[in-house]
This record gives structure tokens, sequence and C-alpha cells, in this order.
């Protein structure tokens, strides 16, 4: 992690393993992200005059969900308490959408009878 705007300023270590796809939570106090095992990790985080690290801990494990380096595949919900994460589809069957053309008049015409 680099202060802005004086990215000078100092540097710290969030993880010792390293991590992917970092998201802070809303309230500030915790940084989420994924550690090499897939698993979603919470660290507590102090940024008010000065900054500290707290204890890094496994909120649970997300190896089967969508993952990519940089950019996270989840999203934190407004508690920070939840996350909506993508999880690929279990079956080799091809995706199928169903298109409705004109339903309004079908349904009207449904209604009626």
């Amino acid at each position: 992690m680099v202060p802005f705007p004086t990215t000078r300023g100092g540097k710290w270590a969030i993880s010792t393993d390293g991590g992917t796809e970092p998201l802070w939570s809303h309230r500030g106090t915790e940084l989420f992200y994924r550690d090499a095992s897939g698993d979603l990790v919470a660290v507590a985080v102090n940024a008010n005059r000065t900054f500290s690290v707290g204890r890094s801990r496994v909120l649970f494990p997300a190896a089967g969900y969508e993952s990519l380096r940089f950019t996270p595949q989840y999203a934190v919900a407004p508690n920070d308490r939840r996350f909506l994460m993508i999880r690929p589809l279990e079956t080799k069957a091809p995706d199928n959408i169903i298109v409705v053309e004109n339903w309004f008049e079908e349904l009207k015409a449904k209604s009626r009878k």
C-alpha cells in the first residue's frame, strides 16, 4: 500500500504471501482481498493520523468463484457483511436466451379470455 498523493511517504505490507483483487470496506476500516489459495481475506486497517495494519482473517473459501488478478470480481455490500460473487455454471450445456417480442400485446390478449 502506498499513500496518496505523496506516494513516497511510505509503504505498508498488507500480506506476506501476496494477494489479488483488493477492495476497501465501505467504512474504510478493512481491506478485502483474495489470498494465494483463493480465500477471501479481511485485514483491519487504521488510517487515522498514522497508518497501521491489524491481523488478517479468512472470511470464506472463494476459489470456486470467478477471479481476475487485477480487477475485483466481487462486490461488497454497503454494510460490509455480505459479498456478491460470480460463480461459473456447472453445466456443460450452452446458455439459452429466450426473447419474447410483443409480450405486452400477448398479455393483453390472454387477459381478455
